[in-house]
Protein backbone atom coordinates (compact mmCIF):
# COMPACT_ATOMS: atom_id res chain seq x y z
CA UNK A 1 0.00 0.00 0.00
CA UNK A 2 0.71 3.44 -0.64
CA UNK A 3 0.30 6.58 1.36
CA UNK A 4 -2.34 8.86 -0.32
CA UNK A 5 -0.29 11.96 0.98
CA UNK A 6 3.41 11.38 0.32
CA UNK A 7 2.91 8.29 -2.39
CA UNK A 8 5.63 6.58 -0.10
CA UNK A 9 5.34 2.88 0.88
CA UNK A 10 2.96 2.41 3.36
CA UNK A 11 4.84 0.18 6.56
CA UNK A 12 3.18 -1.63 9.80
CA UNK A 13 2.73 1.96 11.54
CA UNK A 14 0.11 3.15 8.66
CA UNK A 15 -3.16 4.61 9.59
CA UNK A 16 -6.70 4.89 8.25
CA UNK A 17 -9.36 7.15 8.47
CA UNK A 18 -13.27 6.79 8.48
CA UNK A 19 -13.16 5.86 4.93
CA UNK A 20 -10.51 3.18 4.80
CA UNK A 21 -7.71 5.40 3.30
CA UNK A 22 -4.58 4.48 3.79
CA UNK A 23 -1.62 6.89 5.18
CA UNK A 24 1.81 6.41 6.25
CA UNK A 25 1.38 8.17 9.08
CA UNK A 26 -1.04 10.42 11.35
CA UNK A 27 1.31 13.35 10.17
CA UNK A 28 0.40 13.02 6.29
CA UNK A 29 -3.37 11.89 7.59
CA UNK A 30 -3.56 15.56 9.02
CA UNK A 31 -2.01 16.71 6.07
CA UNK A 32 -4.01 15.65 3.53
CA UNK A 33 -7.23 16.22 5.38
CA UNK A 34 -6.71 19.82 6.31
CA UNK A 35 -5.41 19.92 2.19
CA UNK A 36 -8.32 18.93 1.03
CA UNK A 37 -10.90 20.02 3.66
CA UNK A 38 -12.62 16.99 4.51
CA UNK A 39 -14.48 16.36 7.58
CA UNK A 40 -15.82 13.31 8.61
CA UNK A 41 -18.69 12.34 11.27
CA UNK A 42 -17.71 10.53 14.44
CA UNK A 43 -17.30 6.77 14.23
CA UNK A 44 -18.06 4.67 17.15
CA UNK A 45 -15.45 2.84 16.79
CA UNK A 46 -12.95 5.16 15.90
CA UNK A 47 -11.61 5.77 19.35
CA UNK A 48 -11.14 2.09 20.02
CA UNK A 49 -9.11 2.00 16.59
CA UNK A 50 -6.66 4.49 17.50
CA UNK A 51 -5.93 3.29 20.63
CA UNK A 52 -5.40 -0.26 19.73
CA UNK A 53 -3.15 1.06 16.74
CA UNK A 54 -1.22 2.77 19.13
CA UNK A 55 -0.58 0.70 21.29
CA UNK A 56 0.36 -1.89 18.83
CA UNK A 57 2.70 0.58 17.26
CA UNK A 58 4.30 1.54 20.59
CA UNK A 59 4.66 -2.26 21.40
CA UNK A 60 6.19 -2.47 17.81
CA UNK A 61 8.82 0.22 18.44
CA UNK A 62 9.99 -0.82 22.25
CA UNK A 63 9.63 -4.87 22.93
CA UNK A 64 13.10 -5.37 22.00
CA UNK A 65 14.63 -2.10 23.25
CA UNK A 66 13.30 -3.16 26.43
CA UNK A 67 13.87 -6.73 26.62
CA UNK A 68 17.67 -5.94 25.56
CA UNK A 69 17.75 -3.04 28.71
CA UNK A 70 16.56 -5.89 31.32
CA UNK A 71 18.74 -6.55 34.04
CA UNK A 72 17.44 -9.77 35.73
CA UNK A 73 14.31 -11.72 35.54
CA UNK A 74 14.52 -11.63 31.66
CA UNK A 75 11.82 -14.14 31.59
CA UNK A 76 9.36 -12.91 33.31
CA UNK A 77 9.87 -9.38 31.52
CA UNK A 78 8.98 -11.51 28.23
CA UNK A 79 5.66 -13.16 30.38
CA UNK A 80 4.92 -9.18 30.99
CA UNK A 81 4.59 -8.20 27.22
CA UNK A 82 2.73 -11.54 26.39
CA UNK A 83 0.50 -10.58 29.08
CA UNK A 84 0.06 -7.24 27.90
CA UNK A 85 -0.98 -8.36 24.23
CA UNK A 86 -2.83 -11.10 25.85
CA UNK A 87 -5.44 -7.97 26.99
CA UNK A 88 -5.34 -6.18 24.71
CA UNK A 89 -6.55 -8.66 22.25
CA UNK A 90 -9.09 -9.81 24.96
CA UNK A 91 -10.67 -6.36 24.72
CA UNK A 92 -11.57 -6.51 21.32
CA UNK A 93 -13.39 -9.87 21.75
CA UNK A 94 -16.61 -8.53 20.01
CA UNK A 95 -14.45 -7.55 16.99
CA UNK A 96 -12.88 -10.78 16.77
CA UNK A 97 -15.94 -12.97 16.99
CA UNK A 98 -17.27 -10.95 14.18
CA UNK A 99 -14.25 -11.45 11.66
CA UNK A 100 -13.73 -7.32 11.59
CA UNK A 101 -17.15 -7.23 9.69
CA UNK A 102 -18.72 -3.96 10.60
CA UNK A 103 -16.91 -1.12 8.24
CA UNK A 104 -12.94 -0.59 8.23
CA UNK A 105 -11.99 0.80 11.85
CA UNK A 106 -13.87 -2.77 12.87
CA UNK A 107 -11.44 -4.87 9.99
CA UNK A 108 -9.01 -3.51 11.04
CA UNK A 109 -9.45 -3.65 14.86
CA UNK A 110 -9.96 -7.36 13.56
CA UNK A 111 -6.45 -7.65 11.80
CA UNK A 112 -4.57 -5.79 14.84
CA UNK A 113 -5.55 -8.59 16.79
CA UNK A 114 -4.11 -10.87 14.55
CA UNK A 115 -1.26 -8.92 14.06
CA UNK A 116 -0.31 -8.47 18.10
CA UNK A 117 -1.05 -12.63 18.08
CA UNK A 118 2.38 -12.50 15.21
CA UNK A 119 3.99 -10.20 17.74
CA UNK A 120 3.53 -12.54 20.61
CA UNK A 121 4.64 -15.30 18.68
CA UNK A 122 7.75 -12.95 17.79
CA UNK A 123 8.57 -11.86 21.20
CA UNK A 124 8.07 -15.90 22.90
CA UNK A 125 11.15 -17.19 20.12
CA UNK A 126 12.81 -14.09 21.06
CA UNK A 127 16.50 -14.97 23.04
CA UNK A 128 18.99 -12.65 23.93
CA UNK A 129 21.81 -12.22 22.34
CA UNK A 130 24.40 -12.83 25.79
CA UNK A 131 27.06 -10.50 26.64
CA UNK A 132 30.40 -12.58 27.83
CA UNK A 133 31.84 -11.84 30.95
CA UNK A 134 34.93 -12.26 32.03
CA UNK A 135 34.97 -14.28 36.04
CA UNK A 136 38.42 -14.03 37.37
CA UNK A 137 38.81 -16.43 40.20
CA UNK A 138 41.53 -17.27 42.95
CA UNK A 139 39.05 -20.06 44.08
CA UNK A 140 42.16 -20.66 47.15
CA UNK A 141 42.25 -17.24 48.08
CA UNK A 142 38.39 -17.15 49.51
CA UNK A 143 37.33 -13.97 51.88
CA UNK A 144 36.91 -15.89 55.04
CA UNK A 145 37.99 -19.02 54.82
CA UNK A 146 37.51 -22.12 57.04
CA UNK A 147 40.32 -23.75 55.59
CA UNK A 148 43.05 -22.95 58.18
CA UNK A 149 45.65 -23.56 55.98
CA UNK A 150 44.00 -21.27 53.42
CA UNK A 151 42.81 -18.55 56.21
CA UNK A 152 44.01 -15.04 55.55
CA UNK A 153 45.46 -15.46 51.92
CA UNK A 154 42.83 -13.21 50.47
CA UNK A 155 43.99 -10.42 53.04
CA UNK A 156 47.60 -11.39 52.31
CA UNK A 157 47.42 -10.95 48.65
CA UNK A 158 45.65 -7.24 49.17
CA UNK A 159 48.33 -6.22 51.23
CA UNK A 160 50.88 -7.13 48.76
CA UNK A 161 48.81 -5.53 46.46
CA UNK A 162 48.93 -1.93 48.74
CA UNK A 163 52.47 -2.70 49.58
CA UNK A 164 53.59 -2.80 45.44
CA UNK A 165 51.15 0.12 44.60
CA UNK A 166 48.14 -1.15 43.27
CA UNK A 167 46.26 0.23 46.20
CA UNK A 168 43.79 2.24 43.65
CA UNK A 169 43.39 -0.71 41.56
CA UNK A 170 42.30 -2.91 44.62
CA UNK A 171 39.94 -0.65 45.54
CA UNK A 172 38.22 0.30 41.74
CA UNK A 173 37.75 -3.89 41.60
CA UNK A 174 36.70 -4.66 44.77
CA UNK A 175 34.02 -1.54 44.00
CA UNK A 176 33.02 -1.90 40.79
CA UNK A 177 33.74 -5.98 40.25
CA UNK A 178 33.31 -7.92 42.63
CA UNK A 179 31.14 -11.27 42.15
CA UNK A 180 27.56 -10.42 43.26
CA UNK A 181 27.82 -14.38 45.36
CA UNK A 182 31.80 -14.64 46.24
CA UNK A 183 33.54 -12.78 48.01
CA UNK A 184 37.81 -12.84 47.90
CA UNK A 185 39.37 -12.88 44.69
CA UNK A 186 36.23 -13.12 42.64
CA UNK A 187 35.92 -10.17 40.08
CA UNK A 188 33.69 -10.20 36.93
CA UNK A 189 34.49 -7.91 33.87
CA UNK A 190 32.31 -7.66 30.40
CA UNK A 191 35.27 -6.22 28.88
CA UNK A 192 38.11 -8.53 27.47
CA UNK A 193 40.75 -6.49 27.54
CA UNK A 194 40.24 -5.20 30.76
CA UNK A 195 39.75 -8.56 32.77
CA UNK A 196 43.51 -9.39 30.83
CA UNK A 197 44.87 -6.01 32.27
CA UNK A 198 43.79 -7.43 35.94
CA UNK A 199 44.15 -10.99 35.65
CA UNK A 200 48.04 -10.21 34.28
CA UNK A 201 48.18 -7.73 37.74
CA UNK A 202 46.45 -10.40 39.50
CA UNK A 203 48.85 -13.12 38.71
CA UNK A 204 52.09 -12.67 40.30
CA UNK A 205 50.57 -11.96 43.52
CA UNK A 206 48.52 -14.43 43.85
CA UNK A 207 51.35 -17.18 42.47
CA UNK A 208 53.55 -15.51 45.86
CA UNK A 209 51.09 -16.81 47.85
CA UNK A 210 50.14 -20.89 45.67
CA UNK A 211 46.99 -19.40 44.86
CA UNK A 212 45.61 -20.54 41.39
CA UNK A 213 44.02 -17.71 39.36
CA UNK A 214 41.93 -18.22 35.77
CA UNK A 215 39.50 -16.27 33.49
CA UNK A 216 36.43 -18.12 33.60
CA UNK A 217 34.20 -16.94 30.80
CA UNK A 218 30.89 -16.29 32.23
CA UNK A 219 26.88 -15.83 31.69
CA UNK A 220 24.17 -14.01 34.38
CA UNK A 221 21.79 -15.95 35.30
CA UNK A 222 18.48 -14.58 33.25
CA UNK A 223 16.25 -15.04 36.24
CA UNK A 224 15.82 -12.91 39.53
CA UNK A 225 18.65 -13.71 41.47
CA UNK A 226 21.14 -12.13 38.82
CA UNK A 227 24.28 -14.56 39.59
CA UNK A 228 27.27 -14.87 37.30
CA UNK A 229 28.62 -18.08 36.27
CA UNK A 230 30.40 -20.08 34.22
CA UNK A 231 29.03 -20.67 30.80
CA UNK A 232 28.15 -24.35 30.55
CA UNK A 233 25.15 -25.88 27.48
CA UNK A 234 23.22 -27.84 30.64
CA UNK A 235 22.21 -24.51 31.96
CA UNK A 236 19.68 -23.60 29.47
CA UNK A 237 16.49 -24.05 29.73
CA UNK A 238 14.18 -23.42 26.48
CA UNK A 239 16.90 -21.05 25.51
CA UNK A 240 17.57 -19.12 28.89
CA UNK A 241 20.33 -19.43 31.01
CA UNK A 242 19.73 -20.25 34.50
CA UNK A 243 22.25 -21.05 37.50
CA UNK A 244 21.71 -24.04 39.23
CA UNK A 245 19.04 -22.48 41.90
CA UNK A 246 16.90 -21.66 39.19
CA UNK A 247 17.11 -24.52 37.04
CA UNK A 248 16.36 -26.70 39.59
CA UNK A 249 13.33 -24.79 40.77
CA UNK A 250 11.14 -25.80 38.16
CA UNK A 251 9.64 -22.43 38.10
CA UNK A 252 11.25 -21.34 34.77
CA UNK A 253 10.96 -22.54 30.82
CA UNK A 254 7.88 -24.77 29.56
CA UNK A 255 6.54 -28.04 30.32
CA UNK A 256 6.81 -30.35 27.88
CA UNK A 257 3.56 -31.82 25.93
CA UNK A 258 2.98 -34.83 28.24
CA UNK A 259 3.62 -32.71 31.70
CA UNK A 260 1.34 -30.03 30.39
CA UNK A 261 -1.32 -32.22 29.17
CA UNK A 262 -0.95 -34.30 32.97
CA UNK A 263 -1.10 -30.80 34.41
CA UNK A 264 -4.01 -30.05 32.52
CA UNK A 265 -5.83 -33.23 33.81
CA UNK A 266 -4.95 -32.82 37.29
CA UNK A 267 -6.86 -29.88 38.12
CA UNK A 268 -9.73 -30.57 35.52
CA UNK A 269 -10.31 -33.47 38.48
CA UNK A 270 -9.76 -31.86 41.30
CA UNK A 271 -11.84 -28.66 42.00
CA UNK A 272 -9.99 -27.74 45.60
CA UNK A 273 -6.67 -27.39 43.97
CA UNK A 274 -7.94 -25.95 41.40
CA UNK A 275 -9.40 -23.07 43.56
CA UNK A 276 -6.17 -22.95 44.81
CA UNK A 277 -4.47 -22.19 41.68
CA UNK A 278 -7.24 -19.71 40.79
CA UNK A 279 -7.55 -17.78 43.66
CA UNK A 280 -3.33 -17.99 44.03
CA UNK A 281 -3.17 -18.89 47.42
CA UNK A 282 0.26 -20.26 47.64
CA UNK A 283 3.25 -18.80 46.70
CA UNK A 284 3.79 -20.79 44.35
CA UNK A 285 0.90 -20.60 41.94
CA UNK A 286 2.19 -17.29 40.49
CA UNK A 287 5.20 -18.93 38.30
CA UNK A 288 2.90 -22.10 38.27
CA UNK A 289 0.56 -19.93 36.23
CA UNK A 290 3.40 -18.47 34.10
CA UNK A 291 4.91 -21.89 33.26
CA UNK A 292 1.98 -23.09 31.95
CA UNK A 293 1.07 -20.21 30.10
CA UNK A 294 4.55 -19.99 28.32
CA UNK A 295 4.08 -23.68 27.90
CA UNK A 296 0.23 -23.27 25.95
CA UNK A 297 1.72 -20.60 23.83
CA UNK A 298 4.77 -22.80 22.84
CA UNK A 299 2.48 -25.12 21.58
CA UNK A 300 -0.59 -23.06 20.23
CA UNK A 301 -2.74 -24.35 22.88
CA UNK A 302 -5.71 -22.41 24.81
CA UNK A 303 -4.54 -21.30 28.31
CA UNK A 304 -7.37 -23.09 30.55
CA UNK A 305 -9.30 -20.64 32.42
CA UNK A 306 -7.77 -21.79 36.19
CA UNK A 307 -4.14 -20.34 34.93
CA UNK A 308 -5.31 -17.07 33.53
CA UNK A 309 -3.49 -14.31 35.64
CA UNK A 310 -6.03 -12.44 38.30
Amino acid sequence: MNCTQCKKETDERYIIDAKGTNYCSEDCMDQYIEKNDLSYDPHPYEDRYLILRRAYVDLLNRWEETLDNVKTNLEREVDDLLEEIDELIDDQADFIHAEGDDGPYAWEIYHYTLKLRELQKRIFVWRPSRKMLYWVSGSDANYGSLDENQKGIYDKVCTDLYLSGYEEFIHYVIEHHQHPYHWGLSYVFDNPDMVTEAYEILKPFCENHGVDISIVESYKCEAHCGDILEVDADMHINGWFYCYSCKESGDHGIFTLQELEAEFRFYEEHEEERQVVIYERRDWCETFKRKIIRSCINFGLEVPSWAEKR
